[in-house]
């Protein structure tokens, strides 16, 4: 863990209780996720694990900002999510494996966090895409 990841979770530089929205297919993933979102002091919305529960929430959710996955399986893909946070005026970040020239429907400044996620790469990014959530 870094310096900066361990003055977080001591409680040095807090964030929060902002609700995060995480969007992850992934089990393992979502709930690895979560539970480091949580240690900062963040409200999770989620993990949105199904398309049609992610679109609900994006919909309906207080939601300040999201790690939205990519493949969703079973050929989905979290767009439909990502227009509705869009139209909402929802920062958020696209979560995968893939190189950002094989997703087809990346705008050219959408945040892409790439797998495997690091609770060091998590914290980064959090930080750069998402600089309003950080205490004041």
């Amino acid at each position: 863990m870094t310096s900066d990841t361990e003055k977080m979770l001591r409680g040095d530089e807090t964030v929060g209780p902002q609700c995060i929205f995480i969007v992850e297919d992934e089990f393992l993933v979502a709930f690895e996720m979560a539970d480091l979102l949580e240690d900062l002091g963040f409200n999770v919305v989620g993990p949105s694990v199904h398309l049609a529960d992610a679109m609900e929430k994006a919909r309906t959710a207080k939601i300040d900002a999201a790690f939205l996955d990519v493949n969703l399986g079973e050929d989905k893909t979290s767009k439909p999510v990502a227009d509705i946070l869009r139209e909402r005026k929802i920062p958020f970040v696209f979560v995968t494996a893939y190189d950002r020239n094989e997703i087809s429907f990346l705008m050219s400044d959408d945040q892409v966090l790439k797998k495997p996620i690091t609770s060091e790469r998590l914290l980064s990014t959090l930080r750069k895409a998402f600089p309003d959530l950080e205490k004041k």
